[in-house]
C-alpha cells in the first residue's frame, strides 16, 4: 500500500477564505514541486552547491551542511524552466519564459538576466558550456543560438540554427570554435555553427517525412558525439563529431555525458570525492547521494512551493473524485462523504513521471486513464486497493502505450459496456492525432490513426447519443512542433460496427479547434470551440442551431463541458476560467449559474450534487442551488 498524505485544508489558509457563498475552497491536493533540471557547481577552492530549477525558483543546497537556500525569479517569473548548467566558476546558468538566468548560487543572488531573441517563447531549451566560460542556449521555437557571458554580462544571437525543427534540445562544444545542435521534431537533423566563420551547416539529417529529434552528448573525455534516430521504435546510430567530420561508431564506444537523467530532469556535472547524487527530486522532499565509501545519505529539500497544478477531474463510480497533478504527477483522491483529500503520491501510476492523467471514462468499477507523455493508458480499479507490485495485480496498471495519441484531451465510454475511445495529439513533429478504442475486459487498445479519422488533425473532444452514435471534434493545432497544413477544424460521426468514419463537417468556420462536446436529448450536441463559441448541433438536422460568443465568461477549460442530472433530468453544466453556465433547453441560450471566485483552470465533475474544479494548484467545489430547477418549470 503505497504512503498517501492527507492535504484537506481545514483552516482555509491562501490569500481568500475558504467558503465564498456557494464556493468552497477545499485544499492543494498535490503540495510539491517538480525538479525541471539541476546542476552541481563548482568553485575553485572545491567548495560546492547543488542547484535546483524549478517552476518560479531555485533552490541552492549545500551538500556539506545540508542548508537549502530558495531564489524565485526577477519579476515573478513562472513558466517552467527545461534545462541547465554550470560554469568553470560555479555559476548556475537556466533560463524560463523569455529570459536566461544566471546565479551566484555562493551568495547567493541572480547575476545575469538575458532576454531571448524577439518573437521567441521559450529561453534554455539546452545548454553547452565552453572551457573559457561562456555558455551557448538554444531557444523554442525559433530554435535560435544564443552565447551567454557573464564575464562582461552580455549575451548575442549567434544564428538561427533551423527555420523549421522547433526542438533544439542538446548542446556540445568541440573543438575549433565548433557548436553541435540536436534537432527536431519534425525530422531529425545534427546541426554545426562555426564560431569563428559563422557558417552553419547540417552534419546529420533524417528523412523529412519521419518526425523525431536527433541528440548531441558532451563527454566527460572532451569527445562529442551525435545519436540520429533511425526508425520509429528508438532505434539509432551514434557518431563521433570532430575535426575530422562525422564517424559512426558502436554504442559501447560512446564516452559517458557530463549529464545524467533525461528530458527535462537531466543533472549537470556530479560531486567531486567519489560522491554521487542518485535522485534530486522536488516531488521526494529530498536528495539522495551515494558517498565515496557505498553509504546513503539523504538531505531533506526545505522549499516553499505554490502546489502543483491540477489536470482535468473526474467523478468514479464509486462516489469519489479522482484527478492528477500536471508536472509531476500525483494521483490524488477525494472522498466526498469523509471529506478526505488524499495524495496518492508519485509512484502509484507507473512510468508517472512529470506527466498526467488528462482524460477519463469509466467501465463499471474500471477507470480508464489516458496520460500524457507518451499516450499511456492505465486501469484504475475503484473496488480494490492501490498496489505497486508489478504484474496483473498492480492497481493502476499501465496496459498501453502509443505517441498517436501522445497529448491525450478527451475519453468517453461506449455505451456497450466495454469500451472506452479516447483521443488526443499526436508525438513531437507529427501533424494529426489518433483515435484509441480500449477493451476493458482485455485490457487491449486498437488504434486508429489520424488518416482513418480526419487527416492532419486531432480529435480532443468526442460525445456519445442516447442512441449511440458517436462524434468527435478535431482540432488543427500541432502542440508537438508538427506543421498543420489544415484550415479549420471538423467533426465527425464514427460507425461503431465497423470501426469508420461516415461524415465529416465543420460546424464552426474558422474555428482551430472542436475543443468540447457534450451529448443532449433528441439528437442535439453541445459544443465549446477554442475561441470560447458555444454551439449546438443537430445530429439529426445534420445543423448548427445556435451559436453563442461566451468569452466575457472566460477561456474554455480542459473537460470543460458535462452532461449530468438534476432531479431525474438531464443537465448541462458548462465551465470557462471564470464562469459555471448551464444552457436553457428551451431556446437553448447559455445561462450563467454564477461566476467564479477563483481562475478555473482544469475541469470539470459532478458527484452528490456538488460541482469540483481546479485552480491552478488548488481543488474547487460548488454547490448548486436548488432554485436552478427553474430551467425545467419552464419546459
Amino acid at each position: 500500500m503505497p504512503k498517501a498524505m492527507s492535504n484537506t485544508d481545514k483552516t482555509g489558509g491562501g490569500k481568500m477564505p475558504a467558503r465564498m457563498g456557494a464556493f468552497e475552497r477545499i485544499g492543494v491536493p498535490a503540495d510539491v514541486d517538480e525538479s525541471r533540471s539541476a546542476a552541481v557547481c563548482r568553485r575553485d577552492d572545491g567548495a560546492e552547491r547543488i542547484v535546483i530549477a524549478a517552476r518560479g525558483y531555485v533552490l541552492i543546497v549545500d551538500p556539506e551542511t545540508g542548508s537549502c537556500s530558495q531564489l524565485y525569479f526577477p519579476g515573478g517569473e513562472g513558466q517552467y524552466p527545461f534545462a541547465s548548467a554550470s560554469d568553470p566558476r560555479g555559476w548556475f546558468y537556466t533560463g524560463a519564459g523569455r529570459y536566461f538566468y544566471i546565479v551566484d548560487p555562493f551568495t547567493p543572488a541572480f547575476v545575469g538576466q538575458h532576454r531571448v531573441p524577439e518573437g521567441e517563447e521559450e529561453a534554455g531549451f539546452a545548454f553547452a558550456v565552453k572551457g573559457d566560460g561562456r555558455v551557448y542556449a538554444t531557444t523554442y521555437p525559433g530554435s535560435y543560438l544564443v552565447e551567454l557571458d557573464a564575464s562582461s554580462d552580455s549575451s548575442r544571437t549567434l544564428c538561427r540554427l533551423d527555420s523549421e525543427r522547433k526542438y533544439a534540445m542538446t548542446l556540445a562544444c568541440g573543438s575549433g570554435g565548433k557548436i553541435y545542435a540536436g534537432l527536431g521534431t519534425t525530422s531529425p537533423a545534427i546541426a554545426c555553427f562555426h564560431e569563428e566563420t559563422g557558417e552553419l551547416e547540417i552534419l546529420l539529417e533524417g528523412p523529412p517525412d519521419m518526425p523525431g529529434s536527433a541528440a548531441v552528448l558532451q563527454g566527460c573525455n572532451g569527445s562529442v558525439y551525435g545519436w540520429l534516430p533511425s526508425g520509429e521504435n528508438g532505434d539509432g546510430r551514434w557518431y563521433r563529431l570532430g575535426e575530422h567530420g562525422v564517424e559512426q561508431v558502436p554504442a559501447e564506444k560512446v564516452g559517458p555525458s557530463l549529464y545524467k537523467g533525461a528530458g527535462y530532469n537531466k543533472l549537470y556535472l556530479d560531486l567531486v570525492g567519489g560522491r554521487k547524487l542518485l535522485t534530486w527530486q522536488l516531488s521526494d522532499r529530498q536528495i539522495d547521494i551515494m558517498e565515496a565509501d557505498g553509504s546513503l545519505s539523504r538531505i531533506p529539500l526545505a522549499y516553499k512551493g505554490g502546489g502543483t497544478p491540477l489536470s482535468p477531474l473526474y467523478g468514479g463510480p464509486n462516489g469519489i473524485l479522482y484527478g492528477t497533478s500536471n508536472h509531476p504527477l500525483h494521483l490524488f483522491t477525494y472522498d466526498t462523504t469523509a471529506r478526505l483529500l488524499t495524495d496518492w503520491g508519485g509512484d502509484i501510476v507507473e512510468r508517472g513521471g512529470g506527466g498526467n492523467i488528462a482524460a477519463y471514462a469509466a467501465q463499471g468499477n474500471i477507470i480508464v486513464g489516458a496520460a500524457y507523455a507518451g499516450g499511456m493508458v492505465h486501469l484504475l480499479d475503484t473496488a480494490k486497493e492501490w498496489n505497486t507490485e508489478e504484474g496483473l495485480c498492480r492497481n493502476p496498471r499501465l496496459i498501453y502505450e502509443n505517441a498517436a495519441v501522445h497529448r491525450p484531451r478527451c475519453a468517453v465510454a461506449h455505451p456497450d459496456g466495454r469500451h472506452v475511445l479516447y483521443g488526443g495529439f499526436p508525438g513531437y513533429g507529427a501533424a494529426g492525432g489518433g483515435l484509441g478504442i480500449v477493451d476493458v475486459q482485455a485490457g487491449q487498445v486498437k488504434m486508429l490513426e489520424h488518416q482513418e479519422i480526419v487527416r492532419g488533425q486531432s480529435t480532443i473532444s468526442l460525445a456519445i447519443l442516447p442512441d449511440g452514435r458517436i462524434f468527435g471534434g478535431t482540432s488543427i493545432e500541432t502542440p508537438g512542433g508538427g506543421i498543420s497544413k489544415a484550415g479549420e477544424a471538423a467533426m465527425y460521426e464514427l460507425s461503431w460496427p465497423d470501426r469508420k468514419v461516415i461524415r465529416r463537417w465543420v460546424p464552426i468556420q474558422g474555428a482551430k479547434e472542436i475543443a468540447q462536446l457534450a451529448p443532449g436529448a433528441n439528437g442535439v450536441l453541445y459544443g465549446l470551440t477554442s475561441e470560447s463559441v458555444f454551439f449546438v448541433y443537430d445530429a439529426d438536422l445534420q445543423q448548427v442551431v445556435h451559436r453563442s460568443g461566451l468569452s466575457t465568461w472566460g477561456r474554455i477549460v480542459r473537460q470543460g463541458l458535462l452532461m449530468t442530472e438534476r432531479e431525474g433530468r438531464p443537465f448541462l453544466l458548462g465551465l470557462l476560467s471564470r464562469a459555471l453556465f448551464t444552457v436553457n433547453p428551451v431556446n437553448m441560450q447559455p445561462e450563467l449559474l454564477d461566476r467564479l471566485p477563483a481562475e478555473a483552470t482544469s475541469g470539470i465533475a459532478c458527484l452528490n450534487g456538488d460541482v469540483y474544479f481546479g485552480s491552478f494548484a488548488e481543488l474547487w467545489r460548488y454547490r448548486l442551488e436548488e432554485e436552478g430547477n427553474y430551467f425545467y418549470e419552464s419546459v
